[in-house]
C-alpha cells in the first residue's frame, strides 16, 4: 500500500515538473536540488519487470532438491554481488560529491555516470519485489524483519525512480549489500564447520563496515542535505517535493533502526558463541558444532 501510494505521488511529481518548468518553476533552482535524473523517458517499469522475471527464472531453474530457502539465498547472493560491483565501479570511475544536494538527495546530473544509476536501482527494486513475492508464497522463506526491510526499500527506490528525490543516495546504499554475501554463504555452507565459521566472521566484519560505518556516513550526508533541499524547494514553492523528501527521510531512518536491531542480534549471537567456545575443549567444540548444524 505504501509502495502504491508513493508510486502515484511520484507520477504526479513528474507531470508537475514537466509543466511547472514552463509555467512557474525556475528551472535552475529545481536543478540545484532535484538534478536531472532519472530521465522521464527511462523505461523504469519495463526494467523492474525484467528484473522480477530474471530473478524468478533463477529461483525456478535451480534443482528441486534445493529447498526454497536456499534458493532464495542463492538469488540474493547474485543480487548482492551485482549491487556491490555496480557501486564499486561507480566509486572507481565517477566523480563523487556527497555535499552536492542534487547528487546525494536528488537524481544526479545528466551526461555523467549518474545516468547509469537507474539501471542498478531498477534491478534492485525488481529483486526486492520478487523476494517479497517469494516470502509470501513460501512460509520457510518468510522473515518478518526482512519483509519489512524489503517493503521499505522497494517503496523508497520506486519513489526515487519516479521523482528523482533520494535517487542518488539509494544507489550509494547498494554498497550495504556487501554484508549479504557472507551472510548467505555461511548459511549455504552450514554443513561445513570451518567454512561456516569463516563466513560468519566475514559477515560480522562486513556488516560493521558496510551497514554501520559506511551506511552511517551516507546517512549523515543525507540529513546534512535535507534541510538545504527543503529550503531550495520552498523557494520554488515545490511543496510536493518537500513532502516526498520528508517521507524518504522517515523511510531512511527506519532502515537505520533495522540495522541497529540486526546489530543487537549479531552481538547477542556472538557472545553466545564465545561462551560456548569457553565451555568446551577443541574436540568437544567440534562435536558440538556438528550437532548444532
Amino acid at each position: 500500500m505504501v509502495c502504491a501510494l508513493l508510486f502515484f505521488i511520484g507520477q504526479h511529481i513528474n507531470k508537475q515538473s514537466c509543466f511547472g518548468l514552463k509555467m512557474s518553476f525556475d528551472e535552475e533552482i529545481r536543478f540545484q536540488y532535484l538534478g536531472r535524473n532519472p530521465s522521464l523517458h527511462a523505461p523504469v517499469l519495463s526494467l523492474i519487470a525484467c528484473s522480477i522475471i530474471f530473478n524468478s527464472i533463477i529461483f525456478y531453474i535451480l534443482p528441486s532438491t534445493i529447498t526454497p530457502l536456499k534458493k532464495s539465498y542463492i538469488v540474493s547472493t547474485v543480487h548482492a554481488l551485482a549491487s556491490v560491483l555496480a557501486a564499486t565501479l561507480f566509486y572507481l570511475f565517477s566523480t563523487i560529491n556527497l555535499k552536492q544536494v542534487n547528487r546525494i538527495v536528488g537524481g544526479g546530473i545528466l551526461a555523467t555516470h549518474d545516468e547509469k544509476m537507474v539501471y542498478s536501482l531498477c534491478y534492485s527494486c525488481g529483486y526486492f519485489i520478487y523476494d517479497i513475492i517469494i516470502m509470501l508464497l513460501f512460509k520457510s522463506v518468510r522473515n518478518r524483519s526482512a519483509l519489512i526491510h524489503h517493503v521499505i526499500i522497494a517503496s523508497s527506490v520506486l519513489a526515487g525512480l519516479y521523482t528523482g528525490i533520494g535517487h542518488s543516495c539509494h544507489f550509494f546504499f547498494l554498497m550495504e549489500e556487501l554484508s549479504t554475501i557472507p551472510l548467505n554463504l555461511k548459511t549455504l555452507w552450514n554443513s561445513t564447520v570451518r567454512l561456516h565459521k569463516f563466513f560468519n566472521v566475514l559477515f560480522i566484519a562486513s556488516f560493521l563496515f558496510s551497514r554501520l560505518i559506511y551506511g552511517t556516513i551516507i546517512f549523515l550526508y543525507i540529513f546534512r542535505a535535507i534541510p538545504i533541499f527543503i529550503q531550495m524547494a520552498s523557494r520554488a514553492h515545490d511543496y510536493i517535493s518537500i513532502v516526498i523528501i520528508f517521507i524518504q527521510g522517515i523511510l531512511c531512518i527506519l532502515t537505520r533502526i533495522l540495522n541497529v536491531y540486526w546489530t543487537i542480534l549479531i552481538v547477542r549471537k556472538t557472545f553466545s558463541m564465545l561462551q560456548v567456545n569457553q565451555r568446551y575443549t577443541p574436540m568437544q567444540q567440534k562435536e558440538h558444532d556438528q550437532k548444532t548444524q
